[in-house]
């Protein structure tokens, strides 16, 4: 292992091992495992009592006889840099340092945005083992319209108690605590200033950091948001405008302030019964209202039985990312361009597809080894997943002990209940829905505006994802590319150069670029013009002693 600083505050590299007695010990369990007998219930409703045993039964027994996880351990450990250091936390109930353990891996490119990944619950860090290398290193094709894709520094920790990273036994430790130790983790990286991504409870995360450190969070983008309805008390302008919109039915472009027609659409039944199932801000309930109460209310209760059964964990996991069959060839052989992307070519090949807002940028998703498109259920409706990937997920639930983890559920639901929590905040907010054609599972975006500056928009209609790094990341990678890169070009995020450095600028005129170094770094003046990208003409700023030290060379 190699570290990069010393002392309590020293990064070491990690690499998973997990010891062999707990895998022997994990194999027992299943072996001995007892399962409950069900109804016979017909396909159509075969998901209405929870898990069904024709679902779960088959990949018992191939976790029992081809499930490898030493293979899953070594493809982790080869394609996602992973690293732990000590964050020490303080809270009313005292101190405590914490092993937090987390990916990063920093980007080669001129202007990379660092860029934190919240994953969710019941998650963990290989959220972004299909999204990594493309955020990171995104390809440039001249000969394709001359965009420079957006790169990011990508930082993926894991939630403490989740993954690797050490559980906290403060009973307090939720949104608030993992905020701090995500906030404390970047500025030892390094990246005083960030943006954050994450859906569900990494949503809340991201919320949390952007309402305790604005200073540091700049921007947050996420994936189908659930929001409250705006009040006439809490939001007397957004209330109006709600109301406007809904007896106009948005079908009066200048009375529908961002509202489409399905958000005023069938308002009764499904909706209603939807709307009861998220909390204040948006974090749509994947076990359902009763089990999520369950797991959120008496963690101890249910940890009794997901902690000593591996079968139980699976099955509850299986109901969480709706998983309906297992994929018998889980890998697309459709014929692929060496330059765009798979939504791209979905979009080539077929117009069922729709996006309302905006179109599908012409950002390049990297081929690579690591990750090859899957068939994703052309129907909205699904997303199939492999056996290994399902174990894999599974796995990573199931080596920490889930107890920690439905520990930091419940204070995390009280966190999201605390008023402070639902607060407008000035915080630039991009979002991305994935839905079902004819869909109504989520609540009206525009809603948003009572909580945040909604920046950035784009629905994707016919297809469906819950957790969204797994099951649509060429799309996810675009949209973080295109959300947050408008928003620098727009003004809304401002990154500060620190002094001494070189400030570089795509601005048409060089009287632009100079107002845009300026608002980035102060008194910073026009020093050079050149190209770091073929095609692509930029401005650099800073002093005149600088120059010898702007590199034009891409």
């Amino acid at each position: 292992m190699g570290s990069v600083a010393h002392g309590d505050e020293a990064i070491t590299t990690y690499s998973m091992h997990v010891s062999s007695k707990y895998l022997e010990l994990t194999r027992k369990k299943l072996e001995l495992t007892r399962l409950p007998r069900e109804l016979e219930l017909p396909d159509e409703r075969m998901w209405e009592h929870g898990t069904p045993k024709r679902v779960l039964e088959p990949l018992l027994d191939f976790w029992l006889e081809t499930y490898d996880w030493r293979a899953a351990e070594s493809r982790f450990n080869s394609l996602l840099p992973q690293f732990r250091t000590t964050i020490r936390t303080t809270s009313p109930t005292g101190t405590q340092s914490l092993r937090v353990h987390f990916v990063h891996k920093r980007s080669t490119r001129p202007g990379a945005i660092p860029l934190l990944l919240a994953h969710t619950w019941p998650s963990s860090f290989i959220e972004v083992q299909r999204i990594i290398n493309a955020l990171t290193e995104p390809q440039y094709v001249p000969d394709m319209g001359g965009a420079v894709p957006q790169a990011f520094h990508v930082v993926a920790p894991s939630i403490p108690g989740f993954g690797f990273s050490d559980a906290s036994m403060q009973e307090g430790f939720g949104l608030e605590g993992t905020a701090e130790v995500f906030w404390e983790l970047m500025g030892r990286l390094g990246y005083s200033e960030f943006v954050a991504h994450g859906t569900g409870w990494g949503f809340s995360i991201c919320r949390v950091l952007a309402i305790r450190y604005p200073k540091a969070c700049l921007a947050v983008h996420t994936v189908n948001p659930a929001f409250k309805a705006p009040t006439y008390r809490q939001s007397p302008l957004q209330y109006v405008k709600w109301r406007i919109a809904e007896l106009t039915q948005a079908k009066v472009p200048l009375l529908s302030f961002g509202y489409v027609g399905s958000d005023v659409e069938l308002r009764s039944g499904q909706r209603r019964e939807d709307l009861g199932m998220q909390n204040e801000i948006g974090n749509r309930q994947p076990l359902g209202p009763a089990l999520h109460r369950l797991c959120s209310l008496r963690p101890q209760t249910l940890a009794f039985s997901l902690c000593d059964s591996p079968v139980g964990l699976l099955a509850a996991l299986l109901d969480v990312i709706h998983t309906r069959d297992v994929a018998p060839r889980p890998f697309s052989g459709r014929p692929r361009s060496p330059f765009l992307s798979p939504v791209e070519l979905e979009m080539q090949q077929s117009d069922e597809e729709q996006v309302e807002v905006g179109q599908v940028p012409s950002g390049l998703m990297p081929q690579s080894p690591e990750y090859t498109t899957r068939e994703d259920g052309r129907d909205g409706k699904r997303c199939t997943w492999s056996p290994t990937e399902v174990l894999n997920f599974t796995m990573l639930q199931w080596l920490p002990g889930p107890e920690a983890a439905l520990r930091w559920l419940r204070r995390a639901y009280m966190d999201a209940m605390a008023p402070w929590y639902s607060n407008y905040i000035p915080t630039p907010l991009g979002v991305s829905t994935f839905l079902p054609h004819n869909s109504n599972s989520s609540t009206p975006l525009m809603w948003g505006t009572s909580f945040w500056d909604m920046s950035w928009v784009k629905r994707h209609n016919g297809r469906s994802a819950m957790l969204p790094g797994f099951e649509t990341p060429d799309t996810l990678v675009i949209d973080l590319r295109e959300c947050f890169s408008s928003m620098v070009e727009k003004g809304r995020i401002i990154f500060k150069v620190p002094e001494g450095y070189v400030c570089y600028s795509w601005e048409k005129t060089k009287a632009e670029a100079v107002r845009g170094c300026k608002r980035h770094s102060g008194n910073m003046a026009y020093v050079s013009v050149g190209m770091r990208v073929p095609g692509r003409r930029e401005y650099a700023g800073g002093t005149a002693a600088q120059e010898a030290s702007i590199s034009w060379s891409r």
